[in-house]
This record gives structure tokens, sequence and C-alpha cells, in this order.
């Protein structure tokens, strides 16, 4: 397929990715700490920036960072797109722009009205506070209610004129739903599309690796996007069938390593390292 100009004018230069069940090592693959190891030294020879796209809260990445032996990341994205941190010395800074942006879109953020909205639903348990963000309200459920439980949020929501809608996940360790409420509009790829408008790289330089529903919106963007192997062959489905109704099939790679495996893979199959 011949590029347009505009792809022959960028190189593939950054790599944003998901961490559980993505970038981190799986417990029972140890080939997976080898390419870990491997691909942090590729990204420093050749000077590739990385960012980190997750739905962890920030205290939460900084500890895996030492637990795993992770680069560091230019940038951190939590909390699903809620939150967003840039790296300064050695220390990480929340990156003002963005809360102020945030601010824009939802105006007074009223978490005890939300809360109290959906308070009388069965099978909706709150998350500790350590799992909460500014802009993020969530909370547990099981992953066969999720689909039903985040249509009568969001109807609530809209009903009551919130400027927040909710998205669900499957925690890959327990295999119980994840619902998180957001913003209007903001996911992982709606952080990263308005980071790239302030950070030094173009959407076009991007590479993002996923495995999970909450990285959906991220891989079917327009990025260039590496389904790692441990993800479900229904979100590589959706994934691929996104980007091919785009006319961006060639952005779409299914790796058959697992985690970190899988996004070394890919990072090669696209030339990042």
């Amino acid at each position: 397929m011949q590029k347009s100009k505009k792809e022959s004018f960028f190189n593939v230069r950054v790599l944003a990715t998901d961490l559980d069940g993505t970038l981190i090592p799986l417990p029972d693959r140890p080939e997976n700490v080898r390419a870990l190891n491997e691909l942090s030294t590729r990204l420093t020879e050749r000077d590739r920036e990385l960012i980190f796209c997750t739905g962890r809260h920030f205290e939460s990445v900084i500890d895996a960072l030492d637990e795993f032996g992770l680069p560091r990341p230019a940038w951190m994205i939590c909390g699903v797109g809620s939150a967003m941190y840039v790296r300064e010395g050695d220390g990480y800074a929340r990156f003002a722009p963005y809360y102020a942006h945030l601010d824009e879109l939802t105006g007074h953020v009223d978490r005890e009205g939300i809360q109290a909205l959906l308070a009388d639903m069965e099978g909706l348990t709150l998350q500790c506070a350590a799992h909460q963000g500014e802009y993020k309200i969530s909370y547990d459920c099981a992953a066969e209610a999720m689909e039903g439980l985040i249509a009568e949020i969001d109807r609530r929501l809209e009903q009551h004129g919130c400027r927040f809608r909710c998205m669900g996940s499957v925690d890959p360790f327990t295999g119980g739903g994840l619902v998180d409420l957001l913003p209007e509009g903001v996911t992982k790829a709606y952080a990263l599309a308005w980071l790239s408008t302030h950070g030094d790289f173009d959407p076009e330089e991007v590479v993002y690796a996923g495995d999970s529903g909450n990285d959906l919106a991220a891989l079917t963007h327009g990025f260039r996007a590496i389904v790692v192997g441990n993800a479900t062959e229904a979100l590589a489905g959706q994934v691929r069938d996104a980007l091919t109704a785009k006319g961006m099939a060639d952005r779409f790679y299914r790796a058959e390593g697992f985690a970190t495996s899988g996004v070394l893979e890919g990072c090669g199959h696209f030339g990042l390292v």
C-alpha cells in the first residue's frame, strides 16, 4: 500500500502503552522479564519517547516503576485518561493544563452528588479511596452484570445532566468487573490525542499497546496498534475491524507474545525498535 505524504513524513518514535497485562511482566511468564529488559535498552538506544496510559492511579504507577523495574516514561496518563503527569527531573508533576481542560469539560465536579445518584444500584460497590481521582469515580461489580449496570448508570447520568459517562473492563487478575465514571468523552485515547497537541510528538508517530477493554478507544483511534497475545480474540477483532473500516488495516498488529513480549514484538513490527 502506498503511504500518504503525511505518513511518510513522520517517523514512528513514541510508544504509548497500558501497564497491567501489557507492559508489566506476567508472573508466570519469565520471558516477559527478558523482553522488558530488551525493550528498555532499545528504547533508550534509539531515543524513543515512552508514555504510560493506565487505569492505575499515580501512586500505584510509581510503585510499579520500582516493583517491576519499568523504564521511566516522559508522561503518565493515569486513571483511564482522567489524570496526567509529566516527568520533571527525577520525579513527576501534575500537568496543570490538562486539569484546567477537564474543569472546562465538567464544570463543578460534585462527586458526592453522583455517588448518591447511584447509591441504590445493587451489585455496584465503590472502590477504596486510593482508586478514586479528581475526575474519576470507580466501582467494582460482577463481570456478568457489568454491561447492564453501565447502561443504567449512563441513563441516570444523562437524565440528571451530569457531564460524566462510564466505561467498563474486566480485571485481568480477579476476573471481576471494573466500572469507571469519567468526564464525558474522556478515554485513554482522548488524553493521548490531547497530549499530542501539548507535547513534542505527533499522533502519526505513536504506537499504542494494550490488552483490555479500557484500551479499545486508543487501539482504534488511528494510532498504530499492538494487541498483545493475552488479549481476547474479541478485542483483537474489534480493533482489526475498526482500523480496517478507517482504511488503516496496516496499523493493526496482533502479537503472538503475551504482555511484555508482545509489546516488544509489535514495536519491532512497526520499526519502533
